[in-house]
C-alpha cells in the first residue's frame, strides 16, 4: 500500500464511508482533526492551495 499526501488550506474528500472524527496534536498547541474516508475509489482535493504570508520588513 502506498500513500500519498497533498497539502493545502482547504481540502473536499469524496468517499461512501468516513470514520469517526479524532482529534489529534499538531506542533505546539496547536489541533487538528483527523478523518479516514473510505471508498471505491476515496478521492481527495485541494479546494484552496496552501500560501505562505510574507511579513513586511520595516
Amino acid at each position: 500500500m502506498s500513500s500519498q499526501r497533498i497539502e493545502g488550506e482547504k481540502i473536499r474528500c469524496v468517499g461512501r464511508r468516513i470514520s469517526k472524527p479524532r482529534l489529534i496534536h499538531q506542533t505546539g498547541k496547536h489541533r487538528a482533526i483527523e478523518i479516514f474516508v473510505e471508498g471505491r475509489p476515496a478521492k481527495a482535493e485541494v479546494v484552496r492551495a496552501w500560501r505562505v504570508l510574507k511579513t513586511a520588513e520595516d
